[in-house]
């Protein structure tokens, strides 16, 4: 399946481009680039997500960012050499493509169509970063971690789920795992979820709704 942000090109560019971008088997925990790999490749991430973090001495693992369905990273490889500077672990199985960094800087060259769309997603990735920023700063871990869910759940064989462990809902929301584990406690107390082996299930859409007002 190609990815969808190429349908709105021309076909001679949509055709280019899908030459480029391969996709990747992204399986949970599969670290697709380490600081100090040559740069070599930009990925877009149709589905599912992939944390970007980076090592501490005394912190530990850190993360810097979280991409998410519909972003292109590891924007590296379009400054025409170089290194990345984070890990890229894959948190969530989903459609992953792949593209030559100088292949498509080429091809972005020759083909006006292209090069927006890069400039759009890029700018698109800097404007979440912003966003999440701007949440971590001023909004609270309950509030963070309901819209989170809200916004992650979908139908599934229990119901509506968040396919996502306590770990990763809190590198989205950047908070701690021991905090999440109890938020999603007292909300199973009250009744508006199901917690179950890396999934949550939304018993009470509504009721969490409610919450945030």
């Amino acid at each position: 399946m190609a990815p969808r942000v190429f349908e709105g090109l021309s076909e001679a560019a949509r055709e280019a481009v899908l030459e480029l971008f391969q996709p990747r088997r992204a399986r949970r925990g599969r670290v697709l680039f380490r600081p100090g790999d040559g740069a070599e490749h930009v990925f877009y991430l149709e589905d599912g997500w992939v944390r970007l973090y980076g090592l501490d001495e005394k912190e530990g693992e850190i993360t810097l960012a979280v991409v998410g369905p519909g972003e292109l990273f590891g924007e590296a490889a379009l400054s025409g050499g170089g290194t990345y500077g984070a890990y890229a672990e894959v948190m969530s199985p989903g459609a992953l493509f792949v593209a030559p960094g100088r292949a498509l800087l080429e091809l972005a060259a020759r083909e006006a169509e292209v090069s927006e769309l890069l400039v759009r997603l890029l700018a698109e990735r800097i404007g979440r970063l912003a966003d999440r920023m701007r949440e971590l700063r001023y909004r609270e871990v309950r509030p963070r971690l309901l819209r989170m869910l809200l916004n992650l759940m979908r139908e599934g064989e229990w119901g509506l789920e968040v396919a996502l462990s306590h770990r990763d809902l809190a590198h989205l929301i950047g908070s701690t795992r021991e905090t999440v584990t109890k938020i999603l406690g007292e909300l199973a107390q009250e009744g508006l979820v199901e917690l179950g082996y890396r999934k949550v299930v939304v018993r009470d859409p509504e009721g969490l709704a409610a919450r945030l007002e």
